[in-house]
């Protein structure tokens, strides 16, 4: 394998000196994307080595060194081009990975009431809902989203040889070509699954290892006693719970405490339930996830209730 990866990364450094260097030739053209084609790690290979090649100068000086600046005065032309894809493929080899890996660490976030989508180099979509943090690690032999809190929405791009898995602290999802949602909260994790097939496994427990496969229309929580309890759904109910996709809430009889709950965490402008008994009455409609106001003004109506908006929030009453 170790091998076969320095094979890879030597016909990396070539292919990025040759295209970087000048325009392409049809057949060559056609000779790389035929290279590309035939595997994920010539294609990660292929995007580290033009990257060393555009940040020379910088990989260079971390290398302690300017001898690699003057390859292009030093040596004839044909014997330049070798010393310099010798010189990117030392580099892939030895100061990059750190810079590579640093450079694929990436950390994403978004604010109360904001759904973000983000494009992922591997040609997946991630789709993250209010108040959330996932940061995304690729390499050649895997794809790794840490989900720190929050709710992330994942449309996973077929790659056999690197698995997709998006962790939220001893709980991790393992997809392969694959549409899911992971929500995390208060020591509880749901995985709602749309399309597809994943693994589902609680490694808190390094004695016993608990792993579950849910499929499509199947959602799992996990919560503080490590137990998986699964669920069926029907279609029209996976659509509703992944409604906040497109900034909507839709609720069918949960209790109004519940819901409020929910509005809640899309809003810096709170509802507050005063009374016990109207907070245990169920909810039923779609509202808009940003617009506390007309929320709890639609629930007052339905619920025979009144609104009062004080400093601290609007309250049910």
């Amino acid at each position: 394998m170790y091998r076969s990866n320095r094979r890879i990364d030597s016909e990396a450094a070539e292919w990025a000196v040759r295209s970087q260097g000048r325009t392409l030739g049809a057949a060559e053209q056609a000779e790389l994307d035929q290279w590309l084609e035939a595997s994920p790690r010539n294609r990660g290979a292929f995007l580290r080595a033009s990257a060393a090649w555009v940040d020379l100068d910088r990989l260079a000086a971390m290398a302690g060194s300017r001898a690699l600046l003057d390859i292009e005065e030093r040596q004839p032309p044909r014997r330049r081009y070798w010393a310099v894809a010798a010189s990117v493929a030392v580099l892939m080899l030895g100061a990059i990975p750190a810079w590579w890996a640093a450079r694929h660490h990436n950390v994403y976030t978004s604010e109360a009431g904001q759904v973000r989508h983000v494009d992922l180099s591997d040609g997946s979509n991630m789709v993250l809902n209010t108040e959330t943090r996932a940061t995304v690690q690729y390499d050649d032999a895997h794809r790794e989203i840490e989900l720190a809190k929050g709710e992330g929405f994942f449309q996973v791009a077929k790659d056999p040889v690197r698995p997709f898995i998006v962790r939220a602290g001893a709980i991790s999802v393992r997809a392969i070509g694959t549409v899911f949602s992971v929500r995390a909260s208060h020591h509880r994790v749901d995985v709602t699954v749309s399309q597809g097939l994943v693994e589902l496994v609680d490694a808190s427990n390094p004695d016993h290892v608990l792993r579950r496969r849910l499929g499509a229309n199947e959602q799992a929580t996990v919560e503080e006693t490590h137990r998986f309890e699964v669920q069926t759904l029907d279609q029209s109910e996976v659509s509703r719970r992944l409604g906040w996709r497109e900034g909507l809430l839709d609720f069918e009889g949960q209790p109004l405490i519940e819901a409020v709950s929910e509005m809640n965490r899309h809003n810096k402008k709170h509802i507050v339930v005063d009374d016990p008994q109207l907070a245990a009455r169920p909810v039923v409609g779609q509202f808009l996830a940003t617009d506390p106001a007309g929320f709890a003004a639609t629930v007052a109506v339905a619920l025979g209730a009144h609104t009062v908006e004080q400093d601290d929030g609007i309250h049910l009453q």
